[in-house]
Parts: structure tokens; C-alpha cells; sequence
């Protein structure tokens, strides 16, 4: 009987490969029948040429080229620069007006003001802020505080505990003996 988990033999004989490879092209490397000198130049050249590449690609990087665009891409451009410090300074000139609503007395310091914002301790600082701090250092500027919350309950009148002035009154002009009573005893109070 054949056993199945054994994996077939075959019957022929078995040939050893070699391990040696043999170089193709008739048992000589490649380049072996080229002169040192010229592999050698030839490698420099290779070297002289991707070293200039490659300086030319890291100016093409760098550089802006303006001479790519045309005469309408420039004018372009040139029309786009204006609108933008156009927006910037209609920017400005609004957040000067909020300023100077908000804080009035900044009409007579603005010009301190802008030495103020342009030291350079101080650039880069937020408009609203650096007004800020510039009115606390000149000490002009006083924080709002608020204080206790307001109670809160309604309309309602809170009612007495005791008599009314009117009832007391009433009391000791019709009933003397009860008035009195009361008021030994400290019930009464005016």
C-alpha cells in the first residue's frame, strides 16, 4: 500500500547545479575591455552634468519669474496688488473709527498712540488690545465692574408680621385693656 501524506520520488538520478555563475558575454565583465581613463572621464562628465542640473532647478525654484507671465497677466496682477492695500487701508480706517468711538478720548492721543503700538515690545498686538493697554499705562482707562446682582423676586411686597400702625391705633381707641395687655407683654411693636 502507497502512503498519501509522503510526497512522490522521482527516479532519476540527481544532477548537482553549480554554484558558480559564469559572467555572460564570453567569461568577461562588463566594461573590463574599456580604458580606466575614459570610465573615469566619462564619470566626471556624468557628475558635471547633474551638478549643473541641478543648480538650475534650485534657481528655477527660487527664483520669480515674472517674464513668464504676459502684458495682460501683469497688468493683472498690478490691478490686484492696488485692490488689495485698498481693502487694507478701508480696514484700518474702520477699525480707527471703532476705536475712537469706543474710547473718545483717543482722538487727542492717536499719535501716541501709533509710537506706542509701533515699539517694538508692542507689534503684532490686536488693535482693540494694544488701545487697552495703552489707556491702562496712561492710566485713563477704568475697567467697568460689576457689582451685587440685583435681587430678583418679582413685585411682590413682602407683608408685616405684626400690627399695622392704623390697627394699633384702632386697638387703643376701642379696646384699652387689650392694647395695654399686649403691650407688657411686648406683642405691639410701633
Amino acid at each position: 500500500m502507497e502512503d498519501v501524506n509522503k510526497a512522490p520520488q522521482s527516479t532519476e538520478p540527481v544532477v548537482e547545479e553549480a554554484t558558480k555563475a559564469e559572467p555572460q558575454g564570453g567569461g568577461d565583465a562588463p566594461g573590463s575591455k574599456t580604458d580606466p581613463t575614459l570610465l573615469l572621464k566619462s564619470l566626471q562628465e556624468e557628475r558635471e552634468k547633474r551638478q549643473r542640473l541641478e543648480e538650475e532647478l534650485a534657481l528655477l525654484k527660487t527664483s520669480v519669474s515674472s517674464d513668464v507671465f504676459s502684458d495682460e497677466g501683469k497688468v493683472l496682477q498690478q490691478r490686484i496688488k492696488d485692490q488689495d492695500s485698498k481693502i487694507e487701508s478701508i480696514l484700518q480706517d474702520n477699525a480707527k473709527k471703532d476705536i475712537l468711538i469706543l474710547h473718545p478720548i483717543m482722538r487727542e492721543k492717536w499719535e501716541e498712540f501709533e509710537t506706542f503700538r509701533n515699539n517694538p515690545e508692542n507689534k503684532g498686538m490686536n488693535l482693540r488690545t494694544a488701545t487697552k493697554a495703552f489707556l491702562l499705562e496712561n492710566g485713563l482707562y477704568e475697567p467697568t465692574r460689576k457689582g451685587l446682582e440685583k435681587t430678583t423676586g418679582g413685585q411682590r411686597v413682602p407683608t408685616n408680621q405684626g400690627m399695622s400702625v392704623e390697627d394699633i391705633k384702632a386697638l387703643r381707641e376701642t379696646n384699652f385693656r387689650k392694647y395695654q395687655d399686649m403691650l407688657e407683654k411686648g406683642l405691639l411693636k410701633v
